[in-house]
């Protein structure tokens, strides 16, 4: 029997996401908050942050723009510097594959070069959606390519 009080533990070291040194920061998977510190840390008045981030947040979340130039609400020079500070990149779609059943397997590729793969498992009224959630596995699934690869992170 376990005991129910038991603090919570880590068992797995998380290796937060690095910044690309000298690189451009990417606007995907940050928070609201965290893009608005990153757009006043870029030079935008701290009055206006808010506002910037409601109208970069429906571009990239609402219309899926990933080109800085579209978003045509914002002046073009604060366009060119958002794109000389930051990208707006997706994993990459680096094979598709269907089986009989509709099962849809995805690889896709990460900041880094990592893989991951993304399953989808069509049932009668509703799917199942499995996505890795680190590169590499202990499992060792043959079915599996997250499993066919070292744990990395």
């Amino acid at each position: 029997m376990t005991d129910a009080t038991a603090p919570i533990t880590q068992d797995m070291l998380t290796i937060p996401r690095k910044l690309p040194e000298g690189g451009k920061r990417n606007l995907v998977g940050l928070t609201r908050e965290q893009l608005r510190v990153a757009l006043i840390e870029a030079g935008t008045p701290e009055r206006q942050a808010k506002m910037r981030v409601g109208q970069i947040w429906q571009w990239i979340y609402h219309w899926g723009v990933r080109d800085f130039a579209a978003m045509t609400n914002l002046a073009k020079d604060y366009r060119a510097l958002l794109a000389e500070r930051f990208e707006i990149a997706v994993p990459e779609l680096v094979s598709r594959q269907v089986s009989a059943d509709g099962t849809r397997k995805y690889l896709v590729r990460i900041a880094g070069g990592h893989e991951v793969e993304v399953v989808y498992i069509p049932e009668e009224n509703r799917g199942t959606l499995c996505i890795s959630s680190q590169v590499g596995c202990t499992l060792t699934c043959s079915f599996c390519h997250t499993g066919t690869q070292k744990l990395v992170r």
